[in-house]
């Protein structure tokens, strides 16, 4: 034990022992405050002591094993010795028989079977006593084996010693530690004998981690250029995400949530020059320009952002190529890696909005919904999209705005369901007329994949906007659900939510206004679930649909309780307002977006006597209760409500806790999180210090960390924040 004290005391003194280079004072101070919060934490975690503690119970174990045989040993030889005895007085026995034989003038049988029995009997001992003796040879093979495993033990623990290295790469931008490496300075591998350091094999295992609970992981963002990251997703444990670092404009990034892993993977636009004259000098020169490739952008009112989704070994998104056809956002795919960061295919290849007649409002490919690999299918994403080679003669006129599929590869990537046919003609710019094309398409929007069905509505001269679904397995098809609003003006389906073996969505029939349907995928399951306004088209307007198990969750306004929370489980009977909040024709406003959590749904609402604050329910009218009035009074903690592209989610389950952005009129816009109790319901990052606020944004689970984007007072930067077990040993 003395030994294993003295190792946990080198530990313990290690930060104090260790010097630091560096001659900036600030930096020393940095250093040396890390070094007392890791000789704190060592000293607190009994896990620390872990892993030479292993070393310490070989040992002891060693220790035990060798008293356990020398014990053995020890019996063996004290049967031995009770078996010779037992032997001895046996022979004496026989003698004496046999001496009283030899006396006897008659054949005495008796004594002649007893002398036979008794020789039988010391030969058993003696045969006892011989695999004794060979049992206690084997022992001492044991023991002699154990005694140079001890000594090599001994040894080991006396030559174990450690190294201290500033972790900084491998840890977040403002988080930098301390990484123990304890082992042996034996020049093992690539290691360097007696050189002062452990490194490569020589380390046995490390004890260290970036410290704290949060932190900032990545700034490369100018003054300029500070709306930090946006359109986070995960892949792998690994984030991916377009970010303007103020040099190559907005591009496609990854982090792992380190320094050393946070990089540029593609700067697809690059640096475009054109030439150009010095006014000074003269001189000719050039005058060059870094554009961005992944940005929002408007054509003709269309609006259509940057869109990045992922699934198990792809990351598929949206981005405008070299500037000479930069005009439609084209399809990318990524496998994590620069060299797999590539165009899928250029479905919008030397076509511009010029010609004469040409009706377009389309800016590229749109709403990408990733199909997660299965079995022998790769990812894939259903989107939107035009194609149009300028190249290809009347084989490339546009087919209008459809319905794609894609695998990442041009040869996997076609169009599944082409809804509105291309009977167009045009004056081209030479005064030719051309024919055919389709410049509108159905628009494929709300797409949503279940199963091997993918729903979406679409829009088209016969019907308007309806839904319709696409079945991808083999047999499959394209379906017009249902003409929900007969005729042309088409009824506008939204939301659309999974739910009860089939699709919720909200639509206008043309008499009931926007109401709640449901759809098992055919015309005669596709209706109205309940007219909750009632009246020629009074609409509910049912918003935010949440899955609660087999129900669904959404608020509705009835035209006498104002808006309030609903459920349903597929029945007119079923659906009910499951309390009125606000009491009377008041609102209380149910707002997302909606997370569950435990069986329960979060929200935001107002009761009339508090402002916007979190609540939470379970279905029923008892469990639906505020969690806390974090503004405490008539004000509001909760800013939620918008779907806006570039808030991303603000809203999040992440283990056992939900989090969400909420001022509580100290703090500002800040980070907490609640375990469903009031006294669970706390702040846990104020990145933004005094009551400006932050404004969490983009919050993505990845493991056991929760990563977001907040405001600093200077910059919106990727922060990450996770409960912290303290000292990792591995």
């Amino acid at each position: 034990m003395r030994l294993r004290s003295a190792v946990i005391a080198l530990l313990l003194f290690s930060s104090i022992l260790s010097g630091c280079t560096s001659s900036d004072s600030g930096n020393t101070d940095r250093i040396e405050d890390l070094e007392a919060e890791l000789e704190d934490s060592i000293s607190e975690n009994n896990d620390a002591q872990s892993q030479i503690s292993t070393l310490q119970s070989a040992l002891t174990e060693a220790n035990e094993e060798l008293s356990a045989i020398e014990s053995e040993v020890t019996s063996l030889e004290m049967s031995i010795s009770e078996l010779e005895g037992q032997r001895n007085a046996l022979a004496q026995i026989r003698d004496e028989i046999a001496i009283q034989l030899d006396e006897s003038e008659e054949n005495v049988s008796s004594l002649h079977t007893e002398i036979s029995s008794l020789d039988q009997q010391i030969m058993d001992l003696d045969n006892q006593i011989i695999d004794l003796g060979s049992q206690i040879a084997q022992k001492d093979v044991s023991i002699d084996n154990l005694e140079h495993t001890i000594l090599t033990l001994q040894n080991t623990l006396s030559s174990l010693t450690y190294s201290l290295n500033y972790y900084v790469d491998e840890c977040p931008l403002d988080n930098p530690g301390f990484l123990l490496n304890i082992g042996y300075d034996d020049g093992n591998g690539l290691g360097v004998e007696g050189d002062g350091m452990i490194t490569f094999d020589e380390i046995q295992f490390t004890v260290g981690e970036c410290p704290g609970n949060y932190g900032m992981v990545y700034n490369e963002t100018t003054t300029e250029h500070n709306w930090a990251h946006q359109r986070v997703v995960e892949m792998g444990g690994v984030l991916y995400f377009i970010a303007d670092d103020g040099i190559h404009g907005w591009e496609f990034w990854r982090s792992d949530g380190t320094l050393s892993g946070s990089y540029i993977l593609v700067d697809i636009r690059g640096e475009e020059c054109s030439p150009s004259v010095d006014p000074d000098t003269g001189e000719a020169t050039e005058d060059c320009v870094n554009y961005s490739s992944n940005f929002d952008r408007t054509w003709d009112n269309i609006f259509m952002p940057v869109e990045v989704v992922a699934g198990k070994n792809l990351v598929f998104f949206t981005a405008y190529n070299q500037f000479t056809t930069w005009s439609a956002a084209d399809l990318w795919v990524s496998d994590g890696t620069s060299d797999g960061t590539n165009i899928v295919t250029d479905l919008w290849n030397y076509w511009d909005y010029g010609c004469d007649g040409c009706e377009f409002d389309y800016v590229g490919v749109s709403n990408l919904e990733v199909i997660e690999s299965n079995g022998n299918n790769a990812d894939r994403v259903i989107f939107s999209a035009i194609r149009a080679d300028g190249l290809d003669g009347e084989q490339g006129y546009p087919q209008g705005e459809e319905l794609w599929i894609s695998d990442g590869t041009e040869v996997g990537t076609r169009m599944i369901a082409n809804i509105e046919p291309e009977t167009s003609s045009w004056i081209d710019d030479n005064g030719n007329s051309q024919c055919c094309a389709d410049w509108d398409g159905s628009a494929p929007r709300n797409i949503l994949v279940i199963g091997n069905q993918v729903w979406f509505t679409g829009d088209t001269e016969n019907y308007g906007r309806e839904l319709y679904r696409f079945g991808l397995s083999l047999g499959g098809g394209l379906f017009l659900v249902k003409d929900i609003n007969p005729g042309t003006v088409g009824s506008d389906p939204l939301y659309l939510t999974r739910g009860s073996g089939g699709l919720y969505f909200t639509a206008n029939d043309g008499s009931t206004g926007q109401e709640l349907h449901f759809s098992l995928g055919d015309a005669f399951t596709t209706n109205v679930v309940k007219d909750i306004r009632p009246g020629f088209n009074n609409s509910s307007n049912p918003l935010w649909l949440t899955k609660l198990g087999d129900k669904l969750i959404f608020s509705a306004n009835d035209g006498e309780n104002g808006r309030e929370l609903w459920i349903t489980d597929n029945t007119e009977l079923g659906t009910y307002m499951i309390k009125d909040i606000n009491p009377g024709n008041n609102s209380s406003n149910p707002t997302g977006p909606m997370k569950v959590l435990n069986g329960e749904v979060y929200f935001g609402a107002t009761d009339g006597e508090h402002g916007y604050e979190l609540w939470k329910t379970d279905g029923t009218e008892a469990g639906t209760v505020m969690v806390k009035d974090l503004n405490v009074g008539e004000n509001s903690s909760l800013s939620w409500g918008s779907t806006e592209h570039w808030h991303g989610e603000y809203t999040l389950t992440h283990g056992e806790h939900f989090y969400f952005s909420a001022d509580d009129g100290e703090s500002g816009q800040e980070l907490w999180r609640t375990d469903g109790t009031e006294s669970g319901t706390e702040i846990v990052v104020d990145v933004h210090q005094g009551e400006n606020g932050s404004w969490p944004w983009w919050l993505t689970s990845v493991g056991d960390k929760l990563y977001f984007t907040a405001w600093d007072g200077d910059q919106r930067q990727l922060w990450h924040y996770w409960d912290n077990p303290g000292p990792i040993l591995s």
